[in-house]
């Protein structure tokens, strides 16, 4: 006897779908750090695993780089060329 009567639904994959897809969209789109020329670029699930590991870090060099006009883009499959995201004025 089934106890949990919204089991079928999890386990049909409309959940998990969501996950894969979130996380497919996480690899496929990358953040670019650039200044006047381009000084890195990884795919965002990358950036955040690096970001979350060195938090302490992260955290601070972020929040100095925009004080120092450095531009956080981040682009892909996902974001046309006109509608980027970019953290710059």
């Amino acid at each position: 006897m089934n106890e949990n009567n919204n089991l079928p639904a999890v386990v049909n994959g409309s959940f998990f779908d969501k996950v894969k897809r979130f996380f497919s969209m996480l690899c496929r789109n990358d953040v670019t750090v650039s200044r006047t020329s381009e000084i890195f670029h990884m795919p965002v699930l990358a950036f955040i695993i690096v970001a979350l590991l060195l938090w302490k870090i992260s955290f601070i060099a972020i929040l100095v780089s925009l004080f120092c006009s450095v531009e956080y883009t981040i682009s892909g499959e996902d974001f046309p060329q006109e509608k980027r995201i970019s953290f710059k004025k």
